[in-house]
């Protein structure tokens, strides 16, 4: 929902342009979450070619916003997408959301995707603020 209101606030804007890239839309089949771990690399770089194509198209609009909706929990899984915007002349933003471990078991609770409490903790321990 972040990732929308981000986008929808630039297209709104007079010659707004706006797109979101998450690698988790590749695992939609027929409206279902299908994870498959053997296919996250490849997807990860469709979605870094998609989202530097994209960026490459705006890179002289005045008013394109380019959304990263990864979950990213160590800095080299965004330096593609840092190195891309800054060639393409991107503002870069970096938004961490703050958490609490004692929290896991609401976010698993609540995600959307189905991700297991046992893979938010090993997320959660690889964490790099």
């Amino acid at each position: 929902m972040l990732a929308m209101t981000l986008r929808n606030g630039v297209v709104a804007l007079p010659n707004g342009y706006g797109g979101i890239f998450s690698t988790d839309s590749y695992f939609m089949v027929d409206g279902e979450y299908l994870f498959d771990p053997k296919l996250l690399h490849k997807y990860h770089l469709r979605n870094l070619e998609e989202a530097t194509a994209f960026m490459e198209r705006c890179s002289d609009m005045e008013r394109a916003v380019c959304v990263i909706d990864n979950t990213n929990t160590q800095h080299w899984e965004y330096e593609g997408y840092v190195e891309a915007a800054k060639a393409n002349d991107f503002l870069v933003q970096v938004i961490s959301i703050d958490w609490d471990a004692m929290d896991i078991p609401l976010y698993a609770e609540r995600n959307s995707h189905g991700v297991p409490e046992e893979a938010i903790y090993r997320m959660a321990a690889r964490w790099e603020r």
